[in-house]
């Protein structure tokens, strides 16, 4: 270990005795791992890696502990579910709260600490684990019983999906809303079937009509709050992740955060981000867009894809395109059960208006060379996506990775032209998943398209057999982070709720989940040549477990713990002395 000049080059840190799940083109294992500085300098056996040993060498002993590659993370909100816990807001999130009544006295605990003139927030409930929802699938939450716990202060709590808001009578009073306001373009205020009064949800873009009267948190709670998720993304082995979809009139406040946050070398994760060049809202919640709004954002941008560092770049631009499957708005070609196709999010007069403009603004992004992330989960929606994504590709070939971020529906026929169109061309496209958000809602997906449909629901199987390449995530507030849970629900298919396998023709081996959160997560960023997989030349960014994932039975795999984390070969993580 020394350099032509004879001067000796040991590693500043030595892992020994692992299992290295190195996630190579080989998908070899390793026993032990040497890092220099940031970069990994040598894979192999333990005999091999003592080697790089000196006097200052850190030595860590996995004592047979299972290391992977960092996870990365490659659909959340990251700055919003930072911002979206305790102290900030309440977290209403199964399994803290199991029925309306839990979440009542939770509000009702905040409501006596709550001075006149502020708001109280929160977010995560889901009826598919609500009692009162479950035991009356026609039985929602509603205003009233808001008001029972704060009569007198404003109260809006998101849905786990922030598709929709929960909110108490004095929101909508101080909102305007009442039975004469017209529901918002593409959103629903929903309302008293006899009465037509507002019953306290709101759906799509018609919470923006709330959440902009709420104070804005400022630029030092937000900076503790990413700082804070950071830490705890940490603990759950996540190294990397994309944050989908900064608000664009945000983009302000966010440079002051990060560059202060990450000038005093707070960061411990690294940062990948998609811009939101359309309206104004929730950065989690579809834009209402148009080719309008892109054009006027192109002006006045600098950059463009892979501009950044590998601690903060900017991948591309999110658009959204269509609503989301459970609340029955993704756009679709076969009725939901009950009816409906749902729509696009995009602005027009009509349907084929707004799919013009949807095409368009993929034009626009791919020939002003942003990737493009776009937001759709209905079956209509996503084959116009790829459609216009190969189109542009044939036209004007750069390497360009787009991809369709939730794919729910994706349809065979859209699957196989994909797949095709990646073994034929060197540009490829990708398709972006949630299965941890399938798992929490392959329940409620039976009653919202039918069993058949379900079953289908994410084809995971399909898309990897066509040569796709497939990333995982969390849609984080949407789902809590642990990736475990995702490659959990990929395996085995099954319902969080109650153990049902609902579609095990879709499901996926160990392996290629691990490869979904890794090494494809890194292809997406524009970044495999640096992170995604444990091979000399490589980022050092690892996560340790306290069992074999590969080997440990499969029901096991969401009770499996992260107990070591390590970014840039400094250890950010440790649940234990190792």
């Amino acid at each position: 270990n020394s350099n032509t000049n004879g001067i000796q080059t040991n590693a500043s840190l030595v892992i020994l005795n692992g299992k290295v799940i190195t996630v190579n083109k080989t998908f070899s294992i390793a026993e032990a791992v040497a890092v220099r500085n940031d970069k990994i300098v040598a894979v192999g056996l333990n005999q091999d890696i003592k080697m790089w040993a000196g006097r200052d060498t850190e030595t860590i002993d996995l004592k047979g502990k299972t290391m992977l590659p960092g996870i990365n993370d490659t659909h959340a909100h990251m700055t919003d579910w930072s911002s979206s816990r305790p102290p900030l807001a309440l977290d209403v999130h199964f399994p803290n709260v199991n029925s309306i009544a839990d979440i009542i006295k939770m509000v009702n605990l905040k409501y006596k600490e709550t001075k006149k003139g502020e708001w109280i927030q929160g977010a995560g409930w889901d009826e598919g684990y609500l009692e009162e929802c479950r035991a009356d699938p026609k039985r929602l939450p509603k205003k009233e019983d808001l008001d029972t716990a704060a009569p007198d202060v404003p109260v809006a709590i998101y849905e786990y999906s922030h598709h929709r808001m929960w909110v108490n009578s004095k929101a909508l009073e101080l909102a305007g809303i009442t039975k004469d306001t017209p529901d918002p373009v593409g959103s629903r205020i929903g309302r008293n079937p006899d009465t037509g009064e507002p019953d306290g949800l709101l759906y799509e873009k018609a919470p923006l009509l709330v959440s902009a009267l709420i104070p804005p948190m400022t630029k030092e709670q937000v900076k503790n709050g990413l700082l804070s998720g950071m830490s705890e993304l940490n603990s759950l082995g996540i190294t990397s992740f994309t944050d989908g979809a900064v608000n664009r009139d945000l983009w302000a406040f966010y440079n002051d955060v990060f560059n202060d946050s990450f000038d005093n070398g707070k960061w411990t994760c690294r940062v990948n981000l998609l811009l939101t060049l359309t309206g104004s809202g929730s950065s989690n919640t579809p834009m209402i867009g148009s080719p309008e709004d892109i054009e006027e954002a192109l002006n006045y941008i600098g950059c463009r894809h892979n501009f950044g560092s590998e601690w903060l770049r900017i991948a591309g631009a999110k658009i959204g395109a269509d609503g989301i499957s459970p609340l029955k708005t993704g756009w679709m070609y076969k009725e939901y059960e009950g009816g409906g196709l749902g729509g696009l999010v995009v602005k027009g007069h009509n349907v084929e208006e707004q799919e013009q403009n949807l095409r368009e603004m993929i034009s626009l992004l791919h020939k002003n060379r942003f990737q493009v992330g776009i937001h759709s989960c209905g079956e209509r929606s996503i084959e116009v996506c790829y459609d216009q994504f190969i189109k542009c590709l044939k036209e004007d070939p750069w390497d360009a990775r787009h991809y369709c971020i939730h794919c729910d529906f994706a349809m065979p026929e859209t699957i196989k032209k994909v797949g095709e169109f990646c073994r034929q061309n060197v540009n490829k496209l990708g398709m972006n998943v949630q299965s941890s958000i399938r798992w929490t809602i392959a329940n409620l997906m039976v009653n919202v398209v039918g069993p058949k449909r379900a079953a289908y629901v994410w084809p995971l199987r399909a898309m990897l057999d066509a040569g796709i390449r497939v990333t995982d995530s969390s849609d984080a507030p949407v789902t809590y982070p642990n990736f475990l849970h995702g490659i959990h629900a990929a395996v085995l298919r099954e319902s969080k709720a109650t153990g049902d396998v609902i579609g095990a023709e879709q499901s996926i081996t160990v392996r290629e989940a691990v490869m979904n959160y890794t090494i494809n997560s890194a292809w997406q960023d524009h970044q495999e040549s640096i992170k995604g997989s444990i091979e000399v030349g490589k980022l050092a960014d690892f996560c340790v477990l306290d069992r074999d994932i590969l080997n440990i039975e499969p029901h096991s795999i969401k009770d499996l713990r992260n107990v070591m984390t390590i970014v840039g070969g400094r250890v950010v993580y440790a649940a234990e002395k190792t």
